[in-house]
């Protein structure tokens, strides 16, 4: 008999949508798994068996690359607001944001990803999700240039006040030495 904990737990193996590597290293070998006398709800069995029943087919149709595998569970699953939504829900997942996981970076690629697989309502909703992450990059792209002028322009300016200061030292230890020779002329 599977209980809704057993069945989650299988759906787990084969997709833990807990985080992005977990997903990508998710069972990528299992085929087919067919559960038979759940004690749970059908539609919830039906809902179950469905995630499961794709992400077996996504190991079965790249059998022979694993890497390509987790990658198309991360495509299929998290990058998709709705299958992630239902997955974490099933799974007991807390809803955090996927996009904090992302380098900023790399969130223009994923962000062209959604909208290739999923659509402009996905890309929408992505960018809805993402937006800061997004403006953190373009705005730090643009911003940290400026700011290695500016701090090359106050290192200038710190060292030539070194310089003077040490100048300047030079300059007083020099006037201290000659007082006190006359000092000790006048004795």
């Amino acid at each position: 008999m599977v209980t809704i904990e057993g069945a989650k737990l299988f759906l787990q193996l084969v997709n833990d949508v807990s985080s992005i590597k977990a997903t990508q290293e998710s069972n990528r070998t299992l085929r087919s798994i067919r559960l038979e006398d759940w004690r749970i709800a059908q539609n919830v069995k039906e809902q179950i068996q469905q995630h499961i029943d794709k992400a077996a087919a996504i190991n079965f149709i790249n059998a022979n690359n694993p890497e390509v595998a987790g990658r198309a569970k991360v495509v299929r699953t998290l990058l998709n607001s709705a299958n992630r939504a239902e997955l974490m829900e099933l799974q007991g997942v807390n809803q955090s944001s996927l996009y904090g996981e992302i380098n900023s970076l790399h969130l223009p690629e994923v962000l062209a990803l959604i909208g290739e697989k999923h659509g402009q309502g996905e890309l929408y909703i992505a960018l809805k999700l993402s937006i800061a992450g997004v403006i953190s990059t373009v705005t730090r792209t643009h911003c940290l240039p400026e700011q290695r002028v500016y701090h090359r322009g106050r290192l200038e300016a710190v060292e030539a006040e070194i310089a003077g200061i040490d100048t300047a030292d030079g300059g007083v230890a020099q006037v201290t030495n000659e007082s006190r020779s006359n000092k000790r002329r006048r004795s």
